[in-house]
């Protein structure tokens, strides 16, 4: 699951385009990188142990080197795809395959760039009591297909850099995303909270993810809704005559994907939480 929420954001942020040039943003996202680049400085193999929805899995992150937008190399990380889900990748359908993570990180340079030559700087706010700059790139009009049935397109980036550590707090994606045809708004909400120093490293790293998507849904998504509040309906008919101790046990193993799907059944989108457990390097 996580792997397709990181997915989803490192692709749509690849649609940000060059245009209006902002010194001040600039400048913050400049040191945001000169500082990443430092803390990382040693580190050519991390790995990220997380919980999402109640399950728990291992990341994988390996430096490699890619070519900027201009022409020179540029070193970054990139997921590495476990050697399970590479095999399951090698079917007729693979969900994704070691090739897509080497494209989006390629993909992030680009974004990285472009972005800051086309954000703004708005202000300061307070995001979660720390200090933050925001920056606002509009009107981009950007559009990527996922697959052969779904496309999305980008209007609105605004994001929110700590203003002491310079790492990212929030960001937050406008745009349209079109499954048959209708073009419906939907925004994407990434919070990236609980910052610590990796152990062994001078990274500095956010140990809890929150993803928000929410807004209008494609007819085949409403159908599918549906049908979750009628399975939902019967889930709690079944708990409420299982015995107290049962119950429990069922919501420990299920309550996050359960409190997701009523969520969504709701109409009130999709959240996902991810935990992180450790972060290792190598």
């Amino acid at each position: 699951m996580n792997y397709k929420a990181s997915a989803l954001l490192l692709l749509i942020s690849s649609l940000v385009p060059v245009t209006a040039f902002a010194a001040d943003a600039q400048d913050i996202i400049d040191k945001v990188m000169k500082l990443q680049e430092e803390r990382r400085e040693g580190v050519n193999r991390y790995i990220v142990e997380q919980e999402a929805m109640g399950y728990v899995s291992k990341i994988t992150f390996e430096r490699t080197t890619v070519t900027g937008p201009d022409g020179e190399p540029v070193d970054t990380f990139q997921m590495v795809l476990p050697d399970d889900l590479l095999q399951q990748g090698s079917g007729e359908d693979p969900v994704m395959s070691q090739d897509d993570f080497d494209d989006m990180a390629q993909e992030a340079v680009y974004s990285i760039a472009a972005f800051s030559e086309s954000a703004e700087l708005v202000g300061t706010e307070t995001v979660e009591g720390r200090k933050a700059y925001h920056l606002v790139a509009e009107g981009l009009d950007r559009t990527r297909s996922f697959d052969e049935n779904q496309e999305f397109t980008l209007q609105t980036i605004n994001a929110w850099i700590d203003a002491e550590e310079y790492v990212p707090l929030k960001l937050i994606m406008d745009g349209t995303m079109d499954t048959d045809g209708t073009p419906r708004p939907v925004t994407i909400e990434n919070i990236e909270r609980d910052y610590r120093t990796v152990p062994g490293s001078k990274m500095y790293e956010p140990y809890e993810q929150v993803m928000r998507l929410t807004g209008e849904m494609a007819d085949e998504t409403k159908r599918q809704m549906e049908e979750a509040r009628a399975q939902l309906e019967e889930f709690d008919k079944q708990m409420a005559e299982m015995p107290e101790s049962q119950r429990k046990m069922m919501m420990n193993m299920m309550g996050e994907q359960i409190e997701m799907m009523r969520k969504m059944a709701a109409g009130d989108g999709i959240e996902i939480v991810t935990s992180v457990r450790s972060i290792t390097v190598e």
